[in-house]
């Protein structure tokens, strides 16, 4: 997900696009990578033979022609083939030699069948291993990387509302008046986490801009711009400009219905320019606290393997569209009984970390309920079940294969959290669910960019979808509700924030669990933006501000929009922005720690310095010797 941080944008892997797919007069072309079609980077085949389906989107006008991609094998392949199927028709098998490490592929797609502007395409692939034992190629199988996709025509430009939002987005422009208001604003970011949940995943860039400032009269051709203000009049019109464009505008009570019509399903009975639409929005989620894994769309989950099997499912707490407690989970599925000459194990695995384990028997029912403590859940967490067999066995692919399948009525059930954001920025966008309020320390343009940046952002890791309200900041520090509060012009005032500057000069972290504290004196004033998850009774608030000034916090937004993974790998419940340093996250918990049992000055001492080391370091003060705290950066991004 990529975000617009500045008035004339900035450049983003949408250059690309305009590089490569820039409409020419004739004999057209169009290269559109993996990841703006809502296929990951690397495409992973995790068994001898395994298939992934590649359904491509086809931008009107367009015609697919070629995938093309590398091949990266894993060390133990002897050789195999990678097969592209449309349905029941083979476009391709390609030979795959497991002596090169690197290879190049061309797929063939103009026999591809093309519905409702959707190429069917499936890859799958049959391959053989070195030896005779069969290797295990979950985390180093056969890899496609770099895919792209070759099209011919170009793209069509819109004529109707109906065709304005392409299936392939890269940018979305939002022209807002220079003092928003509170409706417009709202509306805004209604467009922009409806856009950002449909194509976030594909690295959208949502760019807030002035409507008087100067635009460009050219873009890639997967640009779409809006403009928005409230009007005493109820409409949405296709603009005649360079760029395709629409006006939407609207009252207090309808400006944020038209906006969210745009990217939903009812612009397909948008037949015209112009068009009035009159709908609710939707009512926020409801809570979930049991489903099935049939009811969240992820069951049943099924596998195939020789001597190992694992199905595998995720626990995607978005989806709940809550912070989660313990999860009971009560498993029903069966597997095949492994042979009489060998022994099995099942294994429940959550998050890398084994909860449950039995000893596989004949009756291959997998009938157990197992919890998966609240520790161990992250925004996302991987939940495998496995059999492991050992004992007598023969060359790969002649024992019969092993299977599991996990049923579609296996039940979750989620406890209550006993906080509302124990994971810090990991527990984020589900604490700010199922209603968030915004707010902002002026009615600035600039500081209603920023809020739906991080808004934004947010949305394109999440599986439901964020429901802001703008309210005052009075408001939202006095009230009950989760919320996102924007400061650029200084400290957010009148919550409890983990790190906190008093005095310009003392830093003070403070201990989420607990309320121990550890501070920091400077000999003169400092200056440092950041974003902070503070747990304010039972609600949790993000909130982003500078000590002076709006261009750390700027920077460090731009810093988390430049790398995708970033903001699914942030830890911990601070980022700290100092003039001239990259950013830095650190755990409060783990900073200001529990002392403990041990209550000596001597452990205190200790702790007091593991935090002056991590400030410290930030700050650009050299103090030798002294170990800086900071969570590790997983990078965990939702999978498109």
């Amino acid at each position: 997900m990529k975000t617009g941080l500045a008035p004339l944008g900035r450049v983003s892997a949408g250059l690309l696009v305009i590089a490569l797919a820039f409409p020419a007069p004739a004999g057209a072309r169009t290269v559109i990578g993996a990841t703006p079609l809502g296929m990951a980077d690397e495409i992973g085949f995790r068994e001898r033979t395994d298939e992934v389906a590649f359904p491509i989107p086809v931008p009107k006008g367009l015609t697919p022609q070629t995938l093309t991609g590398t091949v990266q094998t894993p060390v133990d392949l002897d050789s195999g083939h990678l097969e592209a199927w449309s349905g029941d028709l083979l476009l391709a098998r390609l030979a795959v030699d497991g002596a090169s490490e690197f290879m190049p592929v061309e797929i063939p797609l103009d026999r591809a069948r093309v519905r409702d502007g959707v190429a069917d395409v499936t890859l799958r692939t049959v391959l053989t291993s070195k030896g005779e034992a069969c290797p295990d190629w979950t985390e180093r199988s056969l890899e496609l990387r770099d895919s792209e996709v070759i099209f011919d025509g170009e793209p069509e430009v819109p004529r109707v509302l109906a065709d304005f939002i392409p299936p392939v987005l890269e940018r979305l422009e939002i022209y807002l008046p220079t003092n928003p208001s509170t409706v417009e604003s709202e509306a805004a970011a209604e467009l922009a986490l409806a856009a950002s949940a449909r194509f976030g995943p594909r690295d959208l860039e949502v760019a807030v801009l002035p409507a008087d400032g100067v635009r460009a009269t050219s873009a890639s051709p997967f640009t779409r711009r809006v403009e928005m203000r409230e009007d005493p009049q109820t409409r949405i019109t296709l603009v005649d400009a360079p760029v395709p464009t629409v006006e939407i505008v609207g009252d207090a009570s309808t400006l944020a219905h038209q906006a969210r019509s745009v990217s939903s399903d009812l612009r397909d009975l948008a037949i015209t320019d112009s068009v009035t639409v009159e709908s609710n929005l939707p009512a926020p989620r409801a809570l979930i606290t049991a489903a099935t894994l049939d009811e969240l769309g992820t069951g049943p989950v099924s596998s195939r393997g020789v001597g190992t099997v694992t199905a595998t499912f995720g626990l995607d707490q978005t989806r709940l569209a809550t912070v989660a407690g313990d999860v009971t989970l009560e498993l029903s599925g069966v597997y095949s009984p492994p042979p009489s000459e060998r022994s099995g194990l099942v294994v429940v695995d959550a998050g890398g970390t084994v909860i449950d384990s039995w000893v596989a028997d004949q009756s291959g029912l997998i009938d157990r309920t197992v919890v998966v403590p609240a520790g161990v859940l992250g925004r996302y967490t991987d939940v495998s079940v496995s059999l492991q067999t050992s004992g007598a066995g023969a060359a790969c692919g002649v024992v019969q294969p092993l299977s599991m399948v996990v049923s579609g009525d296996s039940v979750l059930r989620i406890g209550e959290s006993g906080s509302p954001a124990p994971r810090g920025f990991d527990s984020m966008p589900q604490a700010m669910m199922p209603r968030v309020q915004v707010a902002t320390g002026s009615a600035s343009l600039d500081d209603t960019r920023r809020a739906i940046t991080i808004l934004a952002e947010l949305q394109a890791l999440s599986a439901s979808l964020l429901r802001p309200e703008w309210v005052t900041v009075e408001k939202l520090t006095e009230g009950e509700a989760p919320g996102l509060l924007v400061s650029s012009d200084g400290a957010a005032d009148g919550l409890p924030l983990p790190l906190e500057l008093t005095g310009g000069r003392t830093l003070e972290v403070v201990g989420t669990e607990n309320g121990e504290s550890a501070t920091m004196q400077f000999s003169e004033d400092i200056d440092f933006a950041s974003l902070q998850v503070v747990e304010d009774s039972d609600r949790a608030i993000l909130v982003a501000s500078t000590s002076s000034g709006s261009g750390e916090l700027d920077r460090t937004l731009e810093w988390l929009s430049a790398d995708p993974d970033r903001w699914a790998g942030l830890r911990g419940d601070v980022l700290f922005t100092a003039p001239g340093r990259e950013p830095i996250q650190l755990s409060t918990a783990e900073a200001a720690g529990t002392v403990g049992a041990d209550e000596d000055s001597g452990s205190a001492t200790v702790r007091t310095a593991l935090i002056v080391g991590s400030v410290a370091a930030v700050a650009g003060i050299a103090l030798a010797g002294i170990a800086w705290l900071a969570t590790g950066r997983g990078r965990s991004r939702r999978r498109p």
